[in-house]
Parts: C-alpha cells; structure tokens; sequence
C-alpha cells in the first residue's frame, strides 16, 4: 500500500506544471501632428499595400541579435500583432494624420486610388552590445511610390533608424523599436510631402 501511494505522488506532482506568463508588447508610434504644406496631392488617393517582409517578421516572436550575429528569441515575451502587421497600421495611421492626400486607404479598400504605397520591412531587430550590457534597436524600411495609371515607380527611398535601448532587455527594446519606427514614419511623411510638391 505504501509503494502504491508513493507511485501515486510522483505521478500527481508531475501533472502539475506553473507556466510562466508571457508579457505582450505593442508596437505604437508617437503621431506627428503637423499637417502637410504641400497641396499637388490632395487631390489624389493613396492605397497602402500590405507591408512585405521576411518570414521572420510575419510572426508574434520577439527577436533579438548577440554581437555574434546569433539570433534568439525572447521567451517570456512576445509582440501582440507581428512587426509586418504593426507596420501596415502605422504607417496608415501616420499618412492619415498628415493631410497629404485626399484620402488613405488599405489594399483591401474596394475604392479607387490614384497611387499606391509599398513598404518592403528589411529590419526590425534589437542588436546586444558583446558583454550584453547595452543594446539598441534598428529599423529599416524601403519604400516604394507607385502611379496605378502606368504602375510605375515614381519615386523610392530606403530608411532606417537606430535607437538605443534605455535598458538592455526585452522592454527597453520595445521602447527603442517603438521611437525607432516614428522616426522612420517621420522621415517618410516628409519624403512623402516633398514628391507631392
């Protein structure tokens, strides 16, 4: 009977597990709120394509990079909708609030548009410092300026930024990311103004 509750107590305590709570993180942008000056495009309507990325912004998983050029993972924290999602929003958002064009819509809009935005995601990435003390966040987005009349380029611009991290862990990349992309929306909006001029 003994051996019979013994067995019974390590087979009850290893169905028991804690599992540790993940955090989730938004990626949020600070809006600019001056409005654009230039007015050649007001008359026009901007569709915005669904941001392209690699595989490894498509998904939840909060990366970081060593000095080795290793990347790993953080395992208790995690974005609440993918970077190349959080990109798309963004930079909707971001066009919306400038006043550049008429109007601003997504691809899937059933509505016409004059020009169409893409957005090419190259990275999004937190980079640690050798002795892991100190890290910094690195944005990089290419931009291409489309007439659907002709589908041709009109106009292209590659942007990044680097941001560093006020703490080296998963939420001073957040924050660092986070100042990273307005940075980069900022400069977009601008390059944005200055083609419509």
């Amino acid at each position: 009977m003994r051996y019979i509750l013994i067995a019974a107590s390590f087979f009850l305590s290893g169905c028991v597990t804690l599992k540790t709570p993940i955090t989730e993180y938004r990626i949020e942008t600070a809006m600019a709120q001056e409005k654009s000056i230039s007015q050649e495009c007001r008359d026009k309507s901007l569709k915005i394509v669904e941001a392209f990325s690699p595989n490894s912004l498509m998904t939840l998983s909060m990366e970081y990079a060593e000095s080795d050029g290793r990347v790993f993972a953080y395992t208790q924290s995690r974005w609440q909708e993918s970077p190349k999602d959080a990109l798309t929003l963004q930079l909707l958002k971001s066009i919306r609030a400038s006043d550049i064009f008429g109007s601003v819509d997504t691809a899937k809009s059933r509505s016409k548009s004059s020009m169409i935005l893409e957005a090419h995601l190259e990275e999004f990435l937190q980079f640690y410092s050798q002795d892991m003390q100190s890290s910094y966040a690195l944005i990089s987005v290419s931009f291409s300026f489309i007439d659907t009349k002709t589908n041709s380029v009109v106009a292209h611009k590659s942007l990044s930024a680097k941001v560093d991290t006020k703490s080296a862990d998963a939420k001073g990349g957040v924050e660092a990311l986070n100042n990273a992309l307005t940075k980069v929306l900022q400069e977009n909006r601008a390059w944005l103004d200055e083609v419509c001029k």
